[in-house]
């Protein structure tokens, strides 16, 4: 099941960058948008070295939106990661009914200390104790 989901998230990561605009039309970093953001979990799988994911879900801005950056960061015992998508379309149909996206972001975790660690993405957050206990 694991391998289905890598692999379709590898096939929506290729299907956004044949999407994207070229560098040349490309928006500025101010006309960037944050995406909204409704649930973040930390999943911790088996293995060695033991995999650790950030499950993100949440909504499109509107129906023209892909994503345009993300920004990952760790500082201290937080890790925050930033989504944003492109500059808002006047030409954009509206969206009535919201389309749902879910994006999982791969933490390296073999050298970090053990501790609580809080995450955090677009503002919302989730806890996560590592390592892992039994």
């Amino acid at each position: 099941m694991r391998t289905i989901y890598i692999c379709l998230v590898a096939i929506l990561a290729l299907a956004l960058a044949g999407c994207a605009q070229p560098p040349a039309q490309a928006a500025n970093d101010a006309d960037l948008r944050p995406i909204l953001v409704e649930d973040v979990q930390v999943e911790i799988g088996v293995g060695s070295p033991i995999p650790v994911e950030i499950l993100v879900a949440g909504t499109w801005p509107d129906l023209c939106a892909q994503l345009a950056r993300i920004t990952q960061q760790l500082d201290g015992d937080t890790v925050t990661i930033e989504l944003l998508a492109t500059a808002e379309d006047p030409n954009c149909p509206p969206d009535f009914v919201g389309v749902p996206f879910r994006m999982a972001f791969p933490i390296n975790a073999v050298e970090l200390p053990a501790g609580t660690y809080a995450v955090s993405v677009n503002g919302r957050s989730a806890e996560v104790v590592w390592p892992p206990t039994q």
